[in-house]
């Protein structure tokens, strides 16, 4: 089977420096990036997050600069094509509640039992 999608959120969102990683959003362009060295994700091993630091990021999207925008969106679409590899191979193996939890928790959050 395949997953299909027809939704901006990831690039809309990362346009709009909204980026998501493993423990939830990272709002590029908040003052606490300015000199933040750390990817978006240590454990992303997109092109974005392999090459460019947030702190970067940050200074591409308060300049407007269109690669900014490019490398957020890289990232977003590999966020979610990550994330949607790990729950087909979670409903294959008949962990799904397993997944479930382990995402919540990484996000500092409960889950909702899955039946």
């Amino acid at each position: 089977g395949i997953d299909m999608f027809d939704c901006v959120m990831p690039t809309r969102n990362a346009r709009n420096g909204y980026l998501f990683n493993r423990q939830g959003l990272v709002k590029i362009r908040n003052e606490q990036y300015q000199f933040d060295t750390r990817p978006i994700d240590e454990a992303c091993n997109c092109y974005t997050c392999k090459n460019y630091s947030r702190a970067y990021l940050r200074h591409l999207d308060k300049c407007k600069e269109i690669l900014g925008a490019r490398l957020n969106t890289i990232h977003n679409l590999h966020y979610y094509q990550d994330l949607m590899r790990g729950l087909r191979a979670a409903i294959e193996e008949k962990k799904l509640p397993e997944f479930v939890d382990d995402f919540y928790q990484q996000r500092g959050k409960n889950s909702e039992p899955v039946a």
